[in-house]
């Protein structure tokens, strides 16, 4: 009966969110183009951001009308710990002080501050991947949208 319920909500859930992206795509639509650049334009990550959300919507949603077994740990069946929502609300007063840190001392610097504090939070323990992870996504990220899309990072 719990996987029901939970099948039924994770399909509200996803159709719900198809629609977010429905009106996200129809308010993208609405932006014009900004001169003539030869950079991505002002759409391009919302579009990204709309075709992901979309696809793992769908995926939910085809995922909670198979019913097929659920792979998870103790934790997604009986609910989230007590550890977990501490963990999360961290996170988020991290995130909070990473938006403020982003003006104040720029985006490498900020970024990864905050990639090795989440890491560190969430069990990460080993030196290399503490190090090695975040300042290869954060470089690739910083080369990605200051070489290939032509947009400046602080």
């Amino acid at each position: 009966m719990r996987n029901k319920v939970r099948g039924q909500s994770d399909v509200i859930i996803g159709a719900g969110l198809l629609a977010l992206c429905a009106f996200m795509a129809w308010r993208t639509s609405l932006m014009r183009p900004v001169g003539a650049s030869s950079g991505a334009g002002p759409t391009l990550i919302p579009w990204i951001m709309i075709g992901g959300i979309a696809l793992l919507s769908i995926w939910l949603i085809i995922r909670a009308l198979r019913g097929g077994p659920r792979t998870g740990d103790k934790e997604s069946a009986q609910g989230l710990s007590y550890g977990t929502i501490a963990r999360l609300s961290c996170l988020a007063v991290l995130l909070v002080g990473y938006a403020i840190a982003f003006t104040a001392i720029g985006y490498l610097a900020s970024t990864l501050l905050i990639f090795v504090a989440a890491l560190a939070l969430f069990g990460e323990r080993r030196p290399l991947v503490l190090l090695l992870v975040p300042g290869i996504v954060t470089g690739a990220i910083y080369w990605g949208f200051t070489q290939l899309l032509n947009v400046w990072l602080p």
